[in-house]
């Protein structure tokens, strides 16, 4: 059985296409899956499992806050300690689903009639206010980057065309290019931080940059399950392999491919989070 959770783990982190709620989620649900299969464990080796899942992708923070929501609910002494763990956990899992959906349904006032919404990488609760904004029958247009590397992109463009939205895709470095077209900026977020900054996909800056420039707005939809107590300086920005890039040979030429960075929330017109939109002061 521990190949198992081997197996849920390598998922965990070899995941390039899911943000961070949807992440935390899908590995809630498999961890709940293993620990139903397994006999009862122990408060130790829960707390164990939790660490490696929590330090597997560091910088996206909310699948180590629902972690730890589950763990401080946990009593030791109940009878049916693997009753309760399995019942504590889906109990967060719905916390964070129904996060999501506060913020999307919160976001969904962001948009009017006839807007072009400019967005990068892949994000759940992104996805989520679309989905929403087209239950209120709104009219609504996307501008999406491949979001290279991973091309997450991609995917966000099929979804939208299968939602019948209409959808431009473009490379990364047009985002300053179609800004002028651009009514309002949307982004995921994959944890914020405590001094003023939140952590998104390497590309998020130079949108945040660009919207600044030309005057247009930029939201970040960001529930309390992305809080992390770390600053801009403390988070680990991870990277992945240098593979992804293709590469030219030559002894002089080195790869970075990092997929996170850091963003000023002076960039930033408000955070929308479950209990609603927040402006960003100055």
């Amino acid at each position: 059985m521990a190949d198992r959770f081997d197996d849920l783990l390598a998922e965990l982190k070899n995941n390039r296409e899911s943000g961070a709620t949807s992440l935390a989620l899908l590995t809630l649900s498999a961890l709940k899956d293993y620990l139903d299969a397994m006999p009862v464990q122990s408060a130790e080796k829960i707390e164990t499992l939790c660490q490696a899942l929590t330090t597997a992708r560091p910088s996206m923070i909310a699948l180590g806050n629902a972690l730890q929501r589950w763990q401080k609910r946990l009593e030791v002494a109940e009878i049916d300690f693997k009753q309760q763990y399995l019942t504590q956990l889906v109990k967060v899992y719905q916390q964070l689903a129904d996060a999501s959906e506060q913020v999307a349904a919160h976001a969904a006032n962001l948009l009017k009639p006839g807007m072009t919404v400019l967005t990068h990488s892949r994000s759940s609760q992104v996805m989520a206010l679309f989905e929403q904004a087209l239950e209120q029958h709104q009219d609504f247009k996307v501008i999406v980057t491949v979001s290279a590397p991973g091309n997450e992109g991609l995917l966000v463009a099929s979804q939208l065309n299968r939602l019948d939205v209409p959808v431009t895709l473009i490379t990364d470095a047009e985002m300053g290019l179609v800004m002028p077209e651009v009514d309002i900026n949307i982004s995921g977020c994959d944890s914020w931080l405590t001094d003023h900054h939140f952590v998104n996909k390497t590309g998020t800056l130079l949108q945040a940059l660009a919207a600044q420039h030309f005057g247009k707005p930029f939201w970040v939809l960001a529930d309390s399950f992305k809080n992390s107590h770390q600053t801009s300086h403390e988070v680990t920005l991870e990277a992945m392999p240098a593979d992804e890039l293709p590469l030219p040979e030559g002894e002089k030429i080195a790869a970075k491919n990092v997929y996170f960075e850091t963003i000023s929330t002076r960039l930033v017109a408000g955070r929308v989070d479950e209990h609603g939109l927040q402006v960003m002061q100055p």
